[in-house]
């Protein structure tokens, strides 16, 4: 009774707490009035009133968090201080103000809110409070509000000098009232061009001359204040002085965007290294779809998405992720683990920050694909300038003939140049048509020849990765890769032709003819069309064209995957299940497809809508010279038709940027694998001249091996594995789910690279040997099979290139594969995706069988080869092996959960937490009674391992059934193992596989190949020293460990340890559905 009546005055406290919160009284004034203590308690019990009458001030935000972060430490929050960088993290970033009309508008506030708890760097204080400024003075001017006021700061500058400069005459420039104002205005801007190149000076420091585009910035902000401070003092001067300021005006225009890319890059991802985006969108979409969640959990993590991001639409670090997930855990139904969890998140949109293409990338780019065609580049380029000199030689005839019509008034007409002007404007007609036969024939042998570079390039770099590339990617992205983004690269390098180099030559030589006829007409030209082409909307757009290109290869994904799994589809009669989510996915792609197009085309609006205005106002400035003689009448007319002329290309280049925009996430993705991956690590160059492997006489040793798939973690999946494979033996290994198998079968095959010990061939360490010299003497079957397209022969011949037909039939007849000889082309027989005839999964895998015995390997590796066959053809299979491994002497491991295909193998071992826990023949393990009796015994116990197969005519005694005390111990470890539920764990292993999906290829191309492991790559052991134990055989575990490490997902995108609950039962906190709103 005492209970409740506590908990009812507490709610009514919390009721007056939260009248008083609502009402006009600062909530400064509030705090210090109430023990922090007391109020968290009462907070928590009434955290929904609070979020939900919160109106006036953010009180979850300000008061709910720091109190609950209050509670674990036992510490007093002192709300009247100020943060510093000895206590907190992440000075002087504020909060953004919220757009959740439930909140109304968040207080700013400093990220002390959130980061009080988190660790921080024990580095000086002043160090610290120092990097700590620059950071907040470097977020300040990047800003959004502040980059784009300084930057229409800028523009108004520049066109009210235009405007100056266009209707004033040159002799009397000074006095004019129109130079005079804008003296004065550029002088008040003048002010605003300071501090924010001083804050920028704070900010960057030493960093600014690392930055070519912050350096000239510089410079012409110092051109700039000389030019002025000339223009009061040089009165006679002051026209061209004004032009020289109006230039310097427009390369800050064109180099503002460019230093601010630079400077966001120094304190954006600065923390972390994070360059990762998540759609707070599809998050949310995510949350929805979790089994068992309750609207109240929903509705308290949206509330926590809002407070952590300020923001409830967009997109989100992974910093803010990751602190979201540490409160999302607490609210999931408290049936659901933390894997389970996450593992319902899996599919939020996740994509690399890297700076998108812009018009400039794209060209650089399409630069570099068409570098191997230096001759047709520079003809081509060429026959660009001959075409765009056609404006310029048609505004100089009409000049020509202006000048004929004015003699018409005399008594004496030129005849002469009336018939000049008349015979040059027919003579251009010649060589501009020549022209754009030309550079139609140039356009298709170039774009040709690069797209079969690119094409072959793509196929060429990614049959070079490793197994990790794969892992990384779905084949449905790389299939759309060529499906979709060659073809719209394509489509750009046409428009780079046409739209591009033959609009932007003519429009240099129309504006450098202006420039001779008229000097501050063609710098006026010049400098509207470099600000005009340089500013817009074009990073907008290019960044909503990479967020499309990413969603569409997604979808695309998803496609394939429905029409490739179409029998499960109709087995389970989920078509509409799947059209349901198929819907939901397209219409995210319809809304970011939207934002590409039309903010694309706002791009060509822009250009064209303010060209139309650059040559309306220089028509009339024009027009006012001829008005007071300073002009001709047949000039006039050439500048007219010149202006005309030359702003249709600049319109022209709009609608390349238009496309470029449109296509260059396409690119983006293409050079991210052919210039970020264009190292092949399995290249024979990287071998470093190892010698060659001698051939296996006696066995293959596995000594001490340990590999983690987490380099940051303490969980090894294999543990100091040991074991020898004699030569001419048959060796099975099998084990529970999770036990290593596979790992160790990908460490035999150098898909994966150990962290510790050794693998040797007769005492030899083969990473001291070349890869090939290894690999020339193992071959490998996998379930799967592998039937690629071509005929028979050709897939035989896989295994030895240089095999001829009498050797693949050798090796189809050790496979028996006598069904060869029934087909109706026999050996010549088409299969793979052009496949003539069907062939039944055991053909297939016999196939794949005679490839391997192709290569005459000392040692055949088999990947859970027979799994997917019926009994039948899985013994005959097994039967083959068996007279192989006798006959041929051959070394065959193999890989299996199939007990049954294990009864003949001399030696079959047994692994267990990544260690081998038995080892022998069929007949000795099943007397011993030990784990592989108990796992041919389980044969329904799917939930702890595979399925096996568990028959044989043994007589084993009923008492033999019962499973003994310490199997029982065993069996219970594994499946604790097997099934984890720390949170910790989960967030690691979540945070590592979102950063796999974003695709951070783009930073790839600024360090060499950042893969985790590639395909055997030896380089490393080149430069490394080996150590071994007493032992003999086993390798450093240190050095391999710390060199993977540095190529390994970074360190730092996991959640840090403190952060989280240390033991699994502390996270097991009250589900929300339990507790008392």
């Amino acid at each position: 009774m005492g209970r409740d009546t506590s908990v009812f005055a507490a709610y009514l406290l919390c009721n007056h707490i939260v009248t008083i919160a609502a009402s006009d009284l600062a909530i400064d004034q509030l705090l210090p009035q109430l023990k922090p203590k007391i109020l968290a308690f009462v907070c928590v019990l009434c955290s929904e009133q609070l979020v939900w009458h919160s109106s006036k001030h953010n009180v979850s935000a300000l008061i709910i968090d720091p109190l609950i972060a209050s509670m674990r430490t036992s510490e007093t929050i002192d709300y009247e201080r100020m943060p510093s960088e000895q206590a907190f993290v992440k000075i002087g970033d504020f909060l953004p103000e919220t757009s959740n009309p439930n909140f109304g508008k968040a207080k700013k506030i400093s990220l002390y809110t959130y980061t009080s708890t988190l660790p921080h760097t024990t580095t000086g204080a002043g160090t610290q409070h120092s990097n700590g400024n620059r950071l907040f003075y470097l977020r300040v001017i990047d800003s959004r509000r502040w980059h784009y006021s300084e930057t229409f700061a800028l523009f108004m500058d520049f066109f009210i000098q235009l405007l100056a400069i266009a209707f004033t005459r040159e002799e009397v420039f000074a006095d004019e009232f129109s130079a005079q104002g804008s003296r004065l205005f550029s002088l008040g801007l003048l002010l605003c061009y300071f501090i924010d190149m001083t804050i920028r000076l704070l900010g960057l420091r030493a960093a600014l001359f690392r930055s070519h585009s912050n350096v000239a910035d510089l410079g012409c902000l110092v051109g700039m204040v000389i030019t002025l401070t000339g223009r009061f003092v040089f009165s006679k001067l002051e026209y061209h002085l004004c032009l020289a300021y109006l230039m310097l005006v427009a390369f800050r225009l064109i180099l503002k965007p460019r230093a601010r890319t630079f400077s966001k890059k120094l304190h954006k991802f600065r923390s972390r290294g994070d360059s990762i985006r998540i759609s707070i969108e599809s998050l949310r979409a995510s949350l929805a779809r979790i089994p068992g969640i309750s609207a109240l959990a929903i509705e308290m993590m949206e509330t926590d998405l809002v407070i952590i991001c300020g923001r409830d639409e967009g997109d989100m670090t992974r910093d803010e992720l990751m602190q979201f997930l540490e409160r999302a855990l607490r609210y999931r139904p408290h049936n659901v683990s933390a894997t389970e969890f996450l593992s319902y998140l899996r599919d939020i949109d996740a994509s690399s920050s890297q700076v998108a293409y812009g018009m400039a990338d794209v060209v650089r780019s399409t630069l570099w694909h068409w570098s191997n065609q230096n001759v047709d580049m520079i003809l081509c380029f060429f026959v660009v300038c001959v075409n765009g000199s056609i404006s310029p030689a048609l505004a100089y005839f009409l000049d020509r003939i202006s000048t004929a019509f004015d003699s018409l008034s005399g008594t004496v007409h030129d005849d002469a140049t009336l018939h000049f002007g008349i015979l040059g404007i027919l003579g251009i007609c010649i060589p501009f048509a020549l022209g754009d036969y030309a550079i139609g024939y140039f356009q298709s042998k170039m774009i040709s020849k690069a797209t079969e570079r690119m094409q072959n390039s793509l196929l060429d770099i990614i049959l070079h990765q490793g197994t990790s590339f794969f892992a990384e990617r779905s084949e449905g992205d790389l299939n759309n890769l060529f499906s979709s983004d060659v073809a719209r690269v394509n489509a750009l390098w046409q428009a780079t032709f046409w739209n591009l180099l033959n609009p932007l030559v003519a429009v240099v030589f129309g504006f450098g003819y202006a420039l001779v006829m008229d000097y501050s007409l063609g710098i006026m030209s010049f400098a509207f069309s470099a600000v005009l082409l340089s500013s817009g909307p074009q990073g907008f757009a290019s960044h909503r064209s990479k967020e499309f290109g990413s969603k569409n290869a997604y979808v695309a994904a998803e496609f394939q995957n429905a029409i490739a799994c179409q029998k499960v589809v109709r087995a389970y009669d989920i078509q509409d299940t799947l059209a349901a989510r198929f819907r939901t996915t397209c219409g995210n792609l319809r809304k970011h497809q939207f934002s590409k197009d039309f903010w694309s085309s706002i791009v060509q609006i822009y250009i064209e809508s303010a060209m139309y205005i650059f040559t309306s106002i220089m028509m009339a400035s024009l027009a006012m010279k001829v008005w007071r003689g300073d002009l001709s009448p047949g000039q006039f007319f050439g500048f007219v038709t010149l202006l005309s002329r030359v702003s249709t290309p600049v319109t022209i280049l709009g609608g390349f940027m238009r496309v470029a925009i449109g296509n260059a996430s396409s690119l983006q993705r293409i050079d991210d694998i052919i210039l970020g991956l264009s190292q092949h690590e399995d290249d024979p160059s990287h071998e470093c001249n190892l010698p060659s492997l001698p051939t296996m006489k006696y066995e293959l040793h596995v000594e001490g091996l340990v590999f983690k798939y987490d380099k940051n973690s303490e969980k090894c999946i294999l543990r100091e594995l040991t074991a020898t494979f004699p030569r001419g033996a048959y060796i099975c290994i099998v084990g529970p789910s999770g036990c290593g198998k596979s790992t160790l079968l990908a460490c035999l095959m150098q898909f994966i690279e150990a962290d510790g010990g050794c693998i040797c061939l007769d005492g030899n360490d083969i990473y001291n040997y070349s890869k090939k010299s290894f690999m020339d003497q193992t071959a490998v079957v996998f379930q799967d099979g592998g039937i690629l397209n071509g005929t028979i022969y050709d897939n035989i011949r896989y295994g030895n290139v240089s095999a001829t037909n009498e050797e693949c039939e050798e090796a189809a007849r050790c496979a028996e594969c006598h069904f060869i000889r029934e087909l109706k082309h026999g050996f010549n027989t088409v299969v793979g995706q052009h496949a003539t005839c069907s062939l039944s999964g055991g053909q297939a895998q016999r196939i794949c069988l005679a490839r391997a015995l192709c290569r005459n390997p000392q040692i055949l590796l088999l990947d859970e080869a027979t799994s997917a066959l019926d009994p039948e053809t899985e013994a005959s299979i097994v039967s083959t092996l068996e007279s192989l491994a006798r006959n041929m002497s051959m070394t065959i491991i193999s890989v299996t959960h199939r007990l049954a295909t294990t009864m003949n193998a001399d030696r079959i071992l047994v692994l267990n937490a990544g260690k081998v826990a038995e080892e022998g023949n069929y007949d000795q393990l099943i007397q011993r009674g030990g784990l592989f009796s108990e796992m041919t015994l389980k044969v329904d116990h799917t939930n702890d391992f595979e399925a096996p197969i568990a028959t044989r005519t043994h007589s084993i005694s009923p008492s033999s059934r019962i499973l003994r005390p310490q199997v029982r111990q065993d069996v219970e470890k594994v499946e604790d193992t097997a099934i984890q539920g720390d949170s910790q764990l989960a967030l690691q292993q979540f945070t590592q596989n979102l950063s796999a999906r974003a695709n951070d290829c783009a930073g790839s191309r600024q360090i060499t190949n950042p893969g985790w492991y590639r395909y055997g790559n030896r380089a490393s052991y080149c430069r490394r020293t080996s150590h071994y134990t007493d032992h003999g055989f086993r390798r450093s575990t240190g050095a391999s460990s710390d060199r993977l490490s540095n190529t390994s997902q970074p360190p730092d995108i996991l959640v840090h340890r403190s952060l989280l609950p240390q033991h699994p039962a502390s996270v097991e906190i009250e589900n929300v559905d339990e507790c008392t709103p």
